[in-house]
Protein backbone atom coordinates (compact mmCIF):
# COMPACT_ATOMS: atom_id res chain seq x y z
CA UNK A 1 0.00 0.00 0.00
CA UNK A 2 1.14 3.62 -1.11
CA UNK A 3 0.78 5.55 2.03
CA UNK A 4 -1.50 8.83 2.11
CA UNK A 5 0.34 12.25 1.57
CA UNK A 6 -2.34 13.90 3.64
CA UNK A 7 -1.51 15.35 7.27
CA UNK A 8 -2.32 13.06 9.80
CA UNK A 9 -2.88 15.32 12.99
CA UNK A 10 -2.97 12.07 15.24
CA UNK A 11 0.70 11.45 14.51
CA UNK A 12 0.92 15.74 14.49
CA UNK A 13 -0.20 15.33 18.30
CA UNK A 14 2.04 11.96 19.07
CA UNK A 15 5.21 14.43 18.07
CA UNK A 16 4.16 17.16 19.49
CA UNK A 17 2.92 15.75 22.96
CA UNK A 18 6.14 13.52 22.92
CA UNK A 19 8.72 16.55 22.90
CA UNK A 20 6.29 18.35 25.35
CA UNK A 21 7.24 15.30 27.45
CA UNK A 22 11.11 15.48 26.61
CA UNK A 23 10.90 18.62 27.46
CA UNK A 24 9.41 18.83 31.08
CA UNK A 25 10.34 15.60 31.99
CA UNK A 26 14.17 16.24 31.83
CA UNK A 27 13.16 20.35 33.85
CA UNK A 28 11.22 18.60 36.67
CA UNK A 29 13.69 15.66 36.61
CA UNK A 30 16.96 17.96 36.85
CA UNK A 31 18.69 19.63 39.80
CA UNK A 32 21.32 22.43 39.57
CA UNK A 33 23.72 21.56 42.15
CA UNK A 34 26.37 24.79 42.83
CA UNK A 35 29.23 24.25 44.95
CA UNK A 36 32.50 26.41 44.91
CA UNK A 37 34.73 25.84 42.09
CA UNK A 38 31.65 22.90 40.97
CA UNK A 39 28.89 23.00 39.14
CA UNK A 40 26.78 19.77 38.44
CA UNK A 41 23.21 18.61 36.95
CA UNK A 42 21.75 15.87 39.44
CA UNK A 43 19.27 13.43 37.74
CA UNK A 44 15.93 12.64 40.22
CA UNK A 45 16.23 9.34 39.14
CA UNK A 46 19.20 8.57 40.38
CA UNK A 47 18.13 9.97 44.17
CA UNK A 48 14.61 8.82 44.56
CA UNK A 49 14.38 5.22 42.44
CA UNK A 50 10.98 5.04 43.43
CA UNK A 51 10.31 7.69 40.35
CA UNK A 52 11.83 4.81 37.79
CA UNK A 53 8.60 3.95 36.90
CA UNK A 54 7.77 6.55 35.69
CA UNK A 55 9.89 6.12 32.78
CA UNK A 56 7.29 3.62 31.12
CA UNK A 57 5.49 6.42 30.55
CA UNK A 58 7.97 9.75 29.90
CA UNK A 59 10.31 7.73 27.86
CA UNK A 60 8.72 8.90 25.34
CA UNK A 61 11.30 8.50 22.35
CA UNK A 62 9.87 5.73 20.96
CA UNK A 63 7.05 7.53 19.97
CA UNK A 64 9.23 10.04 18.37
CA UNK A 65 10.60 7.17 16.23
CA UNK A 66 7.38 5.98 15.48
CA UNK A 67 5.57 9.35 14.07
CA UNK A 68 8.90 9.82 12.25
CA UNK A 69 8.70 6.70 10.34
CA UNK A 70 5.40 7.65 8.99
CA UNK A 71 6.61 10.95 8.32
CA UNK A 72 9.68 9.72 5.98
CA UNK A 73 7.50 7.16 4.97
CA UNK A 74 4.96 10.09 3.01
CA UNK A 75 7.82 12.32 2.90
CA UNK A 76 9.59 9.35 0.53
CA UNK A 77 5.94 9.25 -1.64
CA UNK A 78 5.40 13.00 -2.04
CA UNK A 79 9.50 13.31 -3.12
CA UNK A 80 9.45 10.34 -5.41
CA UNK A 81 13.30 9.27 -5.32
CA UNK A 82 14.97 8.85 -2.24
CA UNK A 83 17.65 11.82 -2.99
CA UNK A 84 15.18 14.03 -3.34
CA UNK A 85 13.67 12.61 -0.33
CA UNK A 86 16.83 12.89 1.58
CA UNK A 87 17.66 16.06 0.57
CA UNK A 88 14.61 17.53 1.67
CA UNK A 89 14.75 16.17 5.11
CA UNK A 90 18.07 16.90 5.44
CA UNK A 91 17.03 20.30 4.83
CA UNK A 92 14.36 20.39 6.94
CA UNK A 93 17.07 19.21 10.24
CA UNK A 94 19.76 20.71 9.20
CA UNK A 95 18.73 24.67 8.99
CA UNK A 96 17.66 24.80 12.63
CA UNK A 97 20.91 22.48 14.28
CA UNK A 98 23.14 24.70 12.19
CA UNK A 99 22.09 27.73 13.74
CA UNK A 100 21.80 26.33 17.32
CA UNK A 101 25.61 24.84 16.89
CA UNK A 102 26.89 28.04 15.43
CA UNK A 103 25.78 29.86 18.05
CA UNK A 104 26.56 27.43 21.00
CA UNK A 105 30.06 26.64 19.23
CA UNK A 106 30.71 30.74 19.49
CA UNK A 107 29.99 30.52 22.86
CA UNK A 108 32.04 27.63 23.62
CA UNK A 109 34.90 30.07 22.07
CA UNK A 110 34.22 32.76 24.21
CA UNK A 111 34.25 30.82 27.16
CA UNK A 112 37.02 28.70 26.07
CA UNK A 113 38.85 32.23 25.90
CA UNK A 114 37.84 34.10 28.76
CA UNK A 115 36.54 32.10 31.74
CA UNK A 116 37.99 28.06 30.78
CA UNK A 117 37.69 27.22 34.71
CA UNK A 118 34.27 28.79 35.20
CA UNK A 119 32.19 25.52 36.57
CA UNK A 120 29.04 26.95 35.70
CA UNK A 121 29.61 28.45 31.64
CA UNK A 122 31.66 25.24 31.18
CA UNK A 123 28.81 22.71 32.53
CA UNK A 124 26.59 24.95 30.46
CA UNK A 125 28.25 24.34 27.04
CA UNK A 126 28.78 20.57 27.94
CA UNK A 127 25.37 19.98 28.79
CA UNK A 128 23.76 22.21 26.48
CA UNK A 129 24.64 19.70 23.51
CA UNK A 130 23.11 16.90 24.83
CA UNK A 131 19.94 16.75 22.55
CA UNK A 132 22.02 16.44 19.77
CA UNK A 133 22.52 12.96 20.84
CA UNK A 134 19.28 11.46 19.96
CA UNK A 135 19.20 13.68 16.96
CA UNK A 136 22.03 12.21 15.03
CA UNK A 137 20.70 8.52 16.01
CA UNK A 138 17.29 9.99 14.43
CA UNK A 139 19.40 11.18 10.87
CA UNK A 140 20.29 7.72 10.52
CA UNK A 141 16.68 6.36 10.40
CA UNK A 142 16.13 9.51 8.07
CA UNK A 143 18.77 8.14 6.11
CA UNK A 144 18.01 4.27 6.23
CA UNK A 145 14.24 5.06 5.56
CA UNK A 146 14.53 4.48 1.74
CA UNK A 147 16.12 1.11 2.03
CA UNK A 148 14.01 0.60 5.02
CA UNK A 149 10.94 0.82 3.29
CA UNK A 150 11.83 -1.56 0.39
CA UNK A 151 12.45 -3.88 2.96
CA UNK A 152 8.82 -2.96 4.54
CA UNK A 153 6.84 -3.42 1.13
CA UNK A 154 8.51 -6.86 0.71
CA UNK A 155 8.93 -8.81 3.19
CA UNK A 156 6.30 -6.58 5.54
CA UNK A 157 6.68 -7.74 9.89
CA UNK A 158 9.81 -10.09 8.94
CA UNK A 159 11.56 -6.98 9.30
CA UNK A 160 10.72 -5.81 12.55
CA UNK A 161 10.77 -9.17 13.72
CA UNK A 162 14.00 -10.05 12.58
CA UNK A 163 14.79 -6.67 14.24
CA UNK A 164 13.80 -7.45 17.62
CA UNK A 165 15.45 -11.07 17.65
CA UNK A 166 18.62 -9.29 16.65
CA UNK A 167 18.24 -6.96 19.92
CA UNK A 168 17.50 -10.41 21.74
CA UNK A 169 20.74 -11.99 20.36
CA UNK A 170 22.73 -8.72 21.23
CA UNK A 171 21.72 -8.31 25.08
CA UNK A 172 22.29 -12.27 25.09
CA UNK A 173 26.21 -11.72 24.17
CA UNK A 174 26.75 -7.82 25.24
CA UNK A 175 24.90 -8.77 29.09
CA UNK A 176 24.74 -12.79 29.47
CA UNK A 177 28.20 -12.96 28.00
CA UNK A 178 29.75 -10.05 29.08
CA UNK A 179 30.82 -9.15 25.75
CA UNK A 180 29.60 -5.35 26.24
CA UNK A 181 30.93 -2.89 23.30
CA UNK A 182 28.61 -5.55 21.55
CA UNK A 183 25.73 -3.90 22.88
CA UNK A 184 26.39 -0.91 20.40
CA UNK A 185 24.49 -2.46 17.77
CA UNK A 186 21.04 -2.35 19.34
CA UNK A 187 21.27 1.66 18.75
CA UNK A 188 20.44 0.57 14.98
CA UNK A 189 18.28 -2.22 15.76
CA UNK A 190 15.98 -0.99 18.11
CA UNK A 191 15.56 2.65 16.73
CA UNK A 192 15.31 1.17 13.56
CA UNK A 193 12.81 -1.28 14.12
CA UNK A 194 10.41 1.54 16.30
CA UNK A 195 10.76 3.50 13.11
CA UNK A 196 9.52 0.67 11.14
CA UNK A 197 6.29 0.47 13.05
CA UNK A 198 5.85 3.68 11.36
CA UNK A 199 5.91 2.26 8.35
CA UNK A 200 2.40 -0.09 9.25
CA UNK A 201 1.03 3.10 10.41
CA UNK A 202 0.98 5.30 6.86
CA UNK A 203 0.47 2.21 5.27
CA UNK A 204 -2.98 1.28 7.13
CA UNK A 205 -2.05 -1.60 8.91
CA UNK A 206 -1.33 -0.33 12.30
CA UNK A 207 -4.74 1.67 12.31
CA UNK A 208 -6.50 -0.91 14.00
CA UNK A 209 -9.36 -0.30 16.44
CA UNK A 210 -8.76 0.89 19.93
CA UNK A 211 -9.34 -3.03 21.04
CA UNK A 212 -6.51 -3.91 19.35
CA UNK A 213 -4.31 -0.99 20.82
CA UNK A 214 -5.28 -1.79 24.27
CA UNK A 215 -4.14 -5.46 23.25
CA UNK A 216 -0.49 -4.29 22.18
CA UNK A 217 -0.40 -1.96 24.94
CA UNK A 218 -1.27 -4.97 27.52
CA UNK A 219 1.46 -7.67 25.50
CA UNK A 220 4.33 -4.71 25.90
CA UNK A 221 3.15 -3.62 29.23
CA UNK A 222 3.55 -7.61 30.42
CA UNK A 223 6.75 -7.45 28.52
CA UNK A 224 8.09 -4.87 30.37
CA UNK A 225 6.85 -6.44 33.65
CA UNK A 226 8.41 -9.79 33.04
CA UNK A 227 11.58 -8.57 31.67
CA UNK A 228 12.42 -6.27 34.51
CA UNK A 229 11.17 -8.48 38.02
CA UNK A 230 12.06 -12.06 36.03
CA UNK A 231 15.16 -11.14 33.69
CA UNK A 232 16.90 -8.59 35.85
CA UNK A 233 16.58 -5.74 33.18
CA UNK A 234 16.65 -1.97 34.91
CA UNK A 235 13.36 -0.39 35.51
CA UNK A 236 14.43 2.61 34.02
CA UNK A 237 14.08 3.30 30.44
CA UNK A 238 15.95 6.54 30.70
CA UNK A 239 19.15 6.36 31.77
CA UNK A 240 20.39 6.62 35.72
CA UNK A 241 23.73 7.83 36.63
CA UNK A 242 25.30 5.29 38.54
CA UNK A 243 23.38 2.09 37.59
CA UNK A 244 25.67 -0.54 36.05
CA UNK A 245 23.43 -1.01 33.37
CA UNK A 246 20.61 1.03 30.99
CA UNK A 247 18.00 0.21 28.96
CA UNK A 248 18.56 3.56 27.03
CA UNK A 249 22.86 3.38 26.49
CA UNK A 250 22.32 1.16 24.64
CA UNK A 251 18.65 0.43 24.50
CA UNK A 252 17.65 -2.78 25.21
CA UNK A 253 14.21 -5.61 24.77
CA UNK A 254 13.17 -3.08 27.69
CA UNK A 255 12.87 -0.59 24.98
CA UNK A 256 11.23 -2.78 22.82
CA UNK A 257 8.96 -3.91 24.94
CA UNK A 258 8.34 -0.07 26.18
CA UNK A 259 7.72 0.80 22.73
CA UNK A 260 5.20 -1.87 21.85
CA UNK A 261 3.21 -0.59 25.19
CA UNK A 262 3.80 3.15 24.70
CA UNK A 263 2.32 2.71 20.47
CA UNK A 264 -0.59 0.35 21.50
CA UNK A 265 -1.60 2.92 24.39
CA UNK A 266 -1.49 5.70 21.81
CA UNK A 267 -3.21 4.13 18.88
CA UNK A 268 -6.17 3.22 21.69
CA UNK A 269 -6.36 6.57 22.58
CA UNK A 270 -6.31 7.05 18.55
CA UNK A 271 -10.31 7.46 17.31
CA UNK A 272 -11.04 9.92 20.76
CA UNK A 273 -7.74 12.34 19.79
CA UNK A 274 -8.72 12.18 16.32
CA UNK A 275 -12.06 13.59 17.53
CA UNK A 276 -10.35 16.29 19.97
CA UNK A 277 -8.53 17.46 16.91
CA UNK A 278 -11.19 17.97 14.83
CA UNK A 279 -12.20 20.77 16.95
CA UNK A 280 -10.08 24.10 18.37
CA UNK A 281 -7.36 21.80 19.77
CA UNK A 282 -5.60 21.83 15.86
CA UNK A 283 -4.41 24.81 15.20
CA UNK A 284 -2.30 24.58 18.90
CA UNK A 285 -1.24 21.65 17.86
CA UNK A 286 -0.49 22.69 13.94
CA UNK A 287 1.06 25.79 15.35
CA UNK A 288 3.22 23.99 18.16
CA UNK A 289 4.56 21.23 15.70
CA UNK A 290 5.73 23.97 13.19
CA UNK A 291 8.63 24.54 15.52
CA UNK A 292 9.43 21.20 17.64
CA UNK A 293 13.10 20.79 16.31
CA UNK A 294 13.63 24.39 17.76
CA UNK A 295 11.98 23.56 21.32
CA UNK A 296 13.98 20.37 21.39
CA UNK A 297 17.33 21.60 20.54
CA UNK A 298 17.38 24.85 23.08
CA UNK A 299 14.86 23.02 25.75
CA UNK A 300 18.45 21.67 27.78
CA UNK A 301 19.65 25.58 27.11
CA UNK A 302 16.51 26.99 28.40
CA UNK A 303 17.13 24.84 31.33
CA UNK A 304 20.76 26.22 32.12
CA UNK A 305 19.68 29.78 31.80
CA UNK A 306 16.98 29.07 34.53
CA UNK A 307 19.29 27.49 36.60
CA UNK A 308 21.88 30.72 36.41
CA UNK A 309 19.02 33.11 37.05
CA UNK A 310 17.35 31.04 39.75
CA UNK A 311 20.31 30.63 42.23
CA UNK A 312 21.70 34.14 41.32
CA UNK A 313 18.44 35.36 42.56
CA UNK A 314 18.49 33.57 45.75
CA UNK A 315 15.68 31.44 45.66
CA UNK A 316 14.94 27.97 47.69
CA UNK A 317 17.13 25.43 46.41
CA UNK A 318 16.07 22.52 48.89
CA UNK A 319 17.58 18.86 48.90
CA UNK A 320 16.07 16.45 46.03
CA UNK A 321 13.54 14.48 46.98
CA UNK A 322 12.05 16.66 49.65
CA UNK A 323 9.13 18.28 50.58
CA UNK A 324 10.45 21.45 49.46
CA UNK A 325 11.53 20.07 46.11
CA UNK A 326 8.21 18.55 45.18
CA UNK A 327 6.23 21.79 46.09
CA UNK A 328 8.69 23.38 43.82
CA UNK A 329 8.53 21.15 40.48
CA UNK A 330 5.86 23.25 39.02
CA UNK A 331 7.51 26.36 39.99
CA UNK A 332 10.46 25.67 38.22
CA UNK A 333 9.41 24.05 35.10
CA UNK A 334 6.86 27.38 34.67
CA UNK A 335 10.47 29.16 34.68
CA UNK A 336 11.80 27.15 31.96
CA UNK A 337 9.60 27.70 29.87
CA UNK A 338 9.94 31.70 29.99
CA UNK A 339 13.35 31.64 28.41
CA UNK A 340 12.11 28.27 25.75
CA UNK A 341 9.23 30.97 24.78
CA UNK A 342 11.59 33.47 23.83
CA UNK A 343 14.36 31.32 22.27
CA UNK A 344 11.22 29.64 20.28
CA UNK A 345 9.75 33.17 18.84
CA UNK A 346 13.58 33.89 17.80
CA UNK A 347 14.90 30.68 16.50
CA UNK A 348 11.32 29.03 15.11
CA UNK A 349 11.82 31.39 11.78
CA UNK A 350 14.74 28.99 10.89
CA UNK A 351 12.31 25.95 11.03
CA UNK A 352 11.40 25.29 7.51
CA UNK A 353 9.42 22.89 5.74
CA UNK A 354 10.72 22.69 2.59
CA UNK A 355 8.63 21.37 -0.72
CA UNK A 356 9.86 17.69 -2.07
CA UNK A 357 12.48 18.83 -4.32
CA UNK A 358 13.84 17.51 -8.22
CA UNK A 359 17.20 15.94 -8.27
CA UNK A 360 19.31 13.91 -10.09
CA UNK A 361 19.23 10.55 -11.07
CA UNK A 362 20.70 7.67 -8.92
CA UNK A 363 24.36 6.22 -8.33
CA UNK A 364 27.46 8.67 -8.07
CA UNK A 365 25.20 11.18 -6.97
CA UNK A 366 23.56 8.39 -4.68
CA UNK A 367 26.77 8.21 -2.98
CA UNK A 368 27.54 11.85 -2.50
CA UNK A 369 23.99 11.43 -0.54
CA UNK A 370 24.47 8.88 1.79
CA UNK A 371 27.75 9.82 2.52
CA UNK A 372 26.69 13.29 3.32
CA UNK A 373 23.61 12.09 5.35
CA UNK A 374 26.16 9.54 7.13
CA UNK A 375 29.12 12.33 7.93
CA UNK A 376 26.03 14.80 9.60
CA UNK A 377 24.70 12.23 11.68
CA UNK A 378 28.36 11.33 12.91
CA UNK A 379 28.90 14.70 13.62
CA UNK A 380 25.98 14.87 15.59
CA UNK A 381 26.33 11.75 17.78
CA UNK A 382 29.73 13.75 18.12
CA UNK A 383 28.65 16.47 19.76
CA UNK A 384 26.01 14.99 21.97
CA UNK A 385 29.35 13.37 23.64
CA UNK A 386 32.06 15.59 23.37
CA UNK A 387 29.95 19.12 23.88
CA UNK A 388 31.14 22.26 22.40
CA UNK A 389 34.56 22.44 24.32
CA UNK A 390 37.40 22.10 25.07
CA UNK A 391 37.26 22.92 21.16
CA UNK A 392 40.27 20.61 20.17
CA UNK A 393 41.28 18.16 22.80
CA UNK A 394 44.18 15.78 21.61
CA UNK A 395 42.22 13.34 23.38
CA UNK A 396 39.09 13.05 22.35
CA UNK A 397 35.72 11.40 24.20
CA UNK A 398 34.48 8.38 22.76
CA UNK A 399 31.92 7.16 21.34
CA UNK A 400 31.51 3.66 21.32
CA UNK A 401 34.86 2.72 20.09
CA UNK A 402 35.43 5.99 18.33
CA UNK A 403 37.11 9.44 19.80
CA UNK A 404 35.81 12.67 19.10
CA UNK A 405 35.94 15.98 19.63
CA UNK A 406 33.99 18.82 18.77
CA UNK A 407 36.69 20.29 15.87
CA UNK A 408 35.93 17.10 14.47
CA UNK A 409 32.30 16.89 14.48
CA UNK A 410 32.68 20.78 12.69
CA UNK A 411 34.85 18.94 10.20
CA UNK A 412 32.23 16.12 9.63
CA UNK A 413 29.06 18.26 9.85
CA UNK A 414 30.77 20.98 7.52
CA UNK A 415 31.49 18.22 4.93
CA UNK A 416 28.33 16.32 5.07
CA UNK A 417 26.20 19.81 4.71
CA UNK A 418 28.36 20.55 1.32
CA UNK A 419 27.78 16.78 0.33
CA UNK A 420 23.98 16.75 0.74
CA UNK A 421 24.13 20.64 -1.05
CA UNK A 422 26.02 19.66 -4.29
CA UNK A 423 25.81 16.09 -4.52
CA UNK A 424 22.58 16.10 -6.49
CA UNK A 425 23.62 19.16 -8.85
CA UNK A 426 24.45 18.22 -12.34
CA UNK A 427 28.29 19.66 -11.03
CA UNK A 428 28.48 17.92 -8.14
CA UNK A 429 26.74 14.79 -9.13
CA UNK A 430 30.61 12.91 -9.56
CA UNK A 431 32.69 15.58 -7.91
CA UNK A 432 31.13 15.62 -4.67
CA UNK A 433 30.94 11.88 -3.74
CA UNK A 434 34.99 11.84 -4.90
CA UNK A 435 35.74 14.86 -3.08
CA UNK A 436 34.03 13.21 -0.34
CA UNK A 437 35.73 10.09 -0.06
CA UNK A 438 38.68 11.47 -0.65
CA UNK A 439 38.55 13.95 2.39
CA UNK A 440 37.50 10.81 4.56
CA UNK A 441 40.55 8.61 3.27
CA UNK A 442 42.98 11.43 4.03
CA UNK A 443 41.96 12.27 6.99
CA UNK A 444 41.94 8.27 7.85
CA UNK A 445 45.40 7.92 6.08
CA UNK A 446 47.24 10.79 7.60
CA UNK A 447 46.25 9.96 11.12
CA UNK A 448 49.73 8.20 12.36
CA UNK A 449 51.78 11.17 11.27
CA UNK A 450 50.19 12.98 13.63
CA UNK A 451 49.10 16.19 11.71
CA UNK A 452 45.28 15.49 12.27
CA UNK A 453 46.14 15.12 16.10
CA UNK A 454 44.12 18.24 16.67
CA UNK A 455 40.90 16.51 15.78
CA UNK A 456 40.88 14.17 19.20
CA UNK A 457 41.01 11.02 16.40
CA UNK A 458 41.94 7.67 18.17
CA UNK A 459 43.23 4.32 15.80
CA UNK A 460 39.83 2.81 15.59
CA UNK A 461 38.01 6.39 14.08
CA UNK A 462 41.48 6.23 11.72
CA UNK A 463 40.76 3.12 10.29
CA UNK A 464 37.09 3.51 10.06
CA UNK A 465 37.60 7.26 8.37
CA UNK A 466 39.48 5.44 6.06
CA UNK A 467 37.25 2.18 5.22
CA UNK A 468 34.87 4.74 4.99
CA UNK A 469 36.69 6.74 2.34
CA UNK A 470 37.52 3.42 0.57
CA UNK A 471 34.07 2.37 0.23
CA UNK A 472 32.86 5.96 -0.97
CA UNK A 473 35.43 5.68 -3.90
CA UNK A 474 34.23 2.32 -4.80
CA UNK A 475 30.63 2.95 -4.78
CA UNK A 476 31.70 6.10 -7.51
CA UNK A 477 33.44 3.51 -9.38
CA UNK A 478 30.52 0.97 -9.33
CA UNK A 479 28.17 3.79 -10.63
CA UNK A 480 31.40 4.39 -13.22
CA UNK A 481 30.83 1.06 -14.89
CA UNK A 482 27.46 0.68 -14.51
CA UNK A 483 26.69 3.57 -16.93
CA UNK A 484 28.85 2.57 -19.16
CA UNK A 485 27.65 -1.27 -19.33
CA UNK A 486 26.72 -1.97 -22.92
CA UNK A 487 23.16 -1.90 -23.62
CA UNK A 488 22.58 0.57 -21.13
CA UNK A 489 21.52 4.46 -21.61
CA UNK A 490 23.85 6.60 -19.87
CA UNK A 491 22.28 8.18 -17.23
CA UNK A 492 20.11 11.80 -16.92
Amino acid sequence: MTPSTDRDRFVDLVRVAAIVVVVVGHWATSTIVWEPGYVASVNALAEIPATRLVTWVVQVMPLVFFAGGFANAVSLARAGTALGYLQTRMIRLLTPTAVFLGIWLVLGMVIEITDPTGPGKVRAAETAALPLWFLGIYVVAVGAAPLMLRAHRRFGWWVPGVLAAGVLIVDVVSIGFGLEGVGGLNYALVWLGIHQMGFFYADGRLRVSPAAGAAAAGAGLAALVVLTVAAGYPVSLVGVPGEPRSNAQPPSLAMVAGAVWLVGLALWARPALSRWLSGRAWPVVSRAHGFLLTLYLWHVTALMVTAGVWHGAGWPEPPIGSGSWWALRIPWVAAGAVPLAAVAWVMGRFEIHPQSRATAAAGAAGVGVALGVFSVAVALLGFGETGFLPLAPVEGEAVLMFDFNPVQNVVHLVLGATLLAVAGRPVGRWAAPVAGGAVFLALGSAYPAGWVSRLGMNDAGAIAHAAVGVLALLGVAAAALSRRRPGRPPAA
